[in-house]
Order: structure tokens, then C-alpha cells, then sequence
């Protein structure tokens, strides 16, 4: 069954994971993607190789359902290939630092001329504008410029970076929504545009209500274990460890429903002899939630989370163990709507990935593998007129 997205050419001079993550989902939607890679082929190849595993984790996931062909675009030849290939394209991407695509050829300027239609989705580090537009970046400026290193962790802790890139990821989901949005309006009125998407841009973005939050009070977030939003409606959200050790968290919107909660594990009485009976009282002061946490601590290190789990849901209670990765790649719901799943690998036979984050009921999302370095050279190329001997020659002349 084709993807909803058959029919769509993407042409891509796009590396890393944040542009490359964005195209990946859109070839699992039946897009086609055509990378474009210098003959020596981009770093991310080699990230997470190991001596026991010859497949990088990094490349494979980002770079997945592509085709690649390898072009020296410093060379006119392969920027003739180029405008072959963009003259019938829908959408054209690239993240490159600012102001390489002017010299290769390939800006937004140039590529209008030849295909005056085209969605031309620029992604940056920074943003367009601003005193360090020009600048290169990763996804951990972006973690670091953009706020939520200042969520993690409890107060006295060192500020860090995390372990999951979710400026990364949070700008690849961005930029596939932009390119979706500008195929539609380009289907709607048959105009293309320039689309442009930054790491940073997507991590405020993410910042969402939190970010408000800050700036209608002037108040900073509190580094803590524990989320409150005290207002008319109160909200609690905070982590336990059961008797082994393993991990769990709640939430609660409102009294009642903290009450019901309270009452389902046989926590009222010891809360309300401290004083910490209602969300409003935990949330007065730092003593009142120090007291609280302590208690609720002491109690809940004398059952397995299973067990509080269970009487939390029956109370109505959002509750869930919070896993690590391994965790929540086996998690019978994920399994169930695959949101990882198994892929045959050429290479390396069975592998298993993250799935699809959407589920389209008549047009099914497929995962592809990721290409290797100039896999598509040929076929590309002679769907675009070039013979056998065309493409030798091109070879010799290092132009693929």
C-alpha cells in the first residue's frame, strides 16, 4: 500500500540528525528523498561504529528510507546534476552552516531559477537573524541557549546537557511540519517559498507554557523533583522509588482528584498530621514540600511499584514506572502500537529501531534502512539521462 506522501521528490544536501531526522519520517510516509553527499561521504557514517557492531546506531535511524547519491558540488559538473535533479523536485533541504550553499551554488536564490516552484527549507543553529546567525551549532548550544538544561536535575546539582539530543529531534519534528505545511500551501496555490527552522527556534518552542510561565511571573523555575503550577486549579507532578529502588511517577490535577488518590494508598491520615493533606499546602513552602516528599518517601519504600502503581489507576491517578530506554523500548504499549519496531537490514539482518510516532489507517507509514555511500549513483543518475560511459567518466573526474 503506498504512503500518503508517494509521488513526493525531496532533494537533500542535509547531514546530522536535525534536517536528516525530519526527511526520514517523511520517506516512511512514501516520500522519495535523495541525499546528496560529498564523495567522501558525511561524518555521521562513522558515529557508534563498533568493532562488534559494523551498522552506526546514529546513521541508520536518521538516514533511513533514503536514496544517496555522492556529488563534489565545488565542481560544475555535479552542480549541473544538482539542477537536473531540483528542476522536478518538490522540496529542497539543506543545514549546512550559513553561507556554504551560496558558495556550492545552491541557495535559495540559485535554485529558483531552476525550479521557480520549490519548497527550499533552510535549517540553522541560531535562526536567520540575530548577532550569531552565522555561527555553527548542535544540539547542545541549543539544550544550553534554549533553557531546559535549567529543568533537569535538583537545586545544588551541576547544570548539564542530556544524554537524549531533544533539540535535535524537537527541530527535526519542527521542520518536517514546516515542509508539510509548505507542500500543502504549494498545493493549494502552486507557489513554493523559503522555509526557514533553527535548533534554537525549536527548543523555545518547546519551552511552551514554562516559558510563559517565567514571563508573566519573573519568577525562574524551581530545579526540583517536583513540578507544581499552584493557581485556582492546582497541579503536582513528582517521582518515588518503591522498596527496590525502582522508579515512578504521578500527577494530579486538582483536590479532589488528589484526595481520591491519597485515600487509594492509605497515604491521607499520615499526610494530613503534617500538615501536607491538600496540593495548595505542599506548595506553600519549601518546608511543606521537604516534609511532604519525605513522607510520602518513607511509604512508598515499603511496596514494589507494581503495587502502587496498580492502586494508583484504580484510583483515577495518572501514574507510570519511569523506565530506561530498554524499559520503554519493551513496554507491552509500545510494542503494541510500534512505536519501535523490526527492520530486515541487508547488512546485518534483523535490527530493531523506533517506529512511527503516527498511525495512518489507510496509507501506513513503512520504515526503508539507510542507504550506503553512493548506493543510488547509477540509478539516479540515468533516470536523469546519463549513459553508462557519462557516468564512468563522472567517477574518474571525482565528480561523484
Amino acid at each position: 500500500m503506498a504512503g500518503p506522501l508517494e509521488g513526493v521528490k525531496c532533494v537533500c544536501l542535509i547531514m546530522f540528525q536535525q534536517l536528516p531526522v525530519a526527511f526520514s519520517m517523511l520517506a516512511d510516509l512514501g516520500a522519495e528523498v535523495i541525499k546528496i553527499e560529498t564523495p567522501e561521504g558525511e561524518q555521521g557514517r562513522q558515529l557508534g561504529l563498533t568493532p562488534k557492531f559494523p551498522l552506526s546506531p546514529y546513521f541508520e535511524t536518521n538516514n533511513r528510507g533514503f536514496k544517496c547519491i555522492t556529488l563534489d558540488l565545488k565542481q560544475k559538473k555535479a552542480r549541473e546534476i544538482l539542477y537536473k535533479l531540483v528542476k522536478d523536485a518538490d522540496v529542497f533541504a539543506q543545514n549546512f552552516r550559513p553561507g556554504v550553499v551560496q558558495r556550492l551554488g545552491c541557495s535559495y536564490e540559485d535554485l529558483i531559477k531552476v525550479n521557480p516552484g520549490i519548497v527550499y527549507l533552510s535549517s540553522s543553529a541560531y535562526g536567520p537573524d540575530g548577532p550569531n546567525a552565522t555561527l555553527p551549532g548542535t544540539d547542545g548550544i541549543a539544550q544550553a541557549m534554549g533553557g531546559i538544561c535549567s529543568g533537569y536535575g535538583e537545586e545544588g546539582n551541576r547544570m548539564t546537557t542530556g544524554q537524549i539530543p531533544v533539540a535535535d529531534e524537537t527541530a527535526a519534528f519542527h521542520s518536517f511540519q514546516a515542509v508539510t505545511v509548505g507542500l500543502y500551501h504549494k498545493l493549494r496555490t502552486g507557489e513554493g517559498q523559503l522555509i526557514e527552522t533553527s535548533l534554537l527556534g525549536s527548543q523555545i518552542r518547546l519551552m511552551g507554557f514554562s516559558m510563559t510561565r517565567v514571563l508573566f511571573t519573573g519568577e525562574q523555575l524551581p530545579r526540583s523533583r517536583t513540578r507544581m503550577f499552584i493557581g485556582q486549579i492546582s497541579n503536582l507532578t513528582t517521582s518515588f522509588n518503591d522498596k527496590n529502588g525502582k522508579p515512578f511517577m504521578l500527577q494530579v490535577i486538582g483536590e479532589e482528584r488528589w484526595r481520591k488518590g491519597l485515600e487509594a494508598i492509605g497515604f491521607a491520615k499520615a499526610l494530613d498530621e503534617i500538615g501536607c493533606a491538600t496540593l495548595k499546602d505542599i506548595g506553600s513552602s519549601d518546608e511543606k514540600r521537604k516534609a511532604f516528599l519525605n513522607t510520602m518517601d518513607r511509604m512508598f519504600a515499603t511496596n514494589t511499584r507494581e503495587h502502587w502503581l496498580k492502586l494508583l489507576r484504580e484510583a483515577d491517578v495518572i501514574s507510570a514506572p519511569i523506565n530506561i530506554l530498554a524499559e520503554a523500548a519493551a513496554d507491552p504499549d509500545v510494542i503494541a502500537n510500534n512505536y519501535v519496531i523490526e527492520v530486515d537490514h541487508t547488512k546485518v539482518g534483523k535490527i530493531k529501531e523506533v517506529g512511527f510516532p503516527w498511525k495512518f489507517h489507510k496509507t501506513p507509514a513503512k520504515a526503508g534502512i539507510a542507504p550506503e555511500l553512493g548506493e543510488h549513483n547509477n540509478e539516479v543518475l540515468k533516470g536523469l539521462g546519463y549513459s553508462d560511459a557519462d557516468i564512468k567518466q563522472l567517477k574518474e573526474e571525482r565528480v561523484i
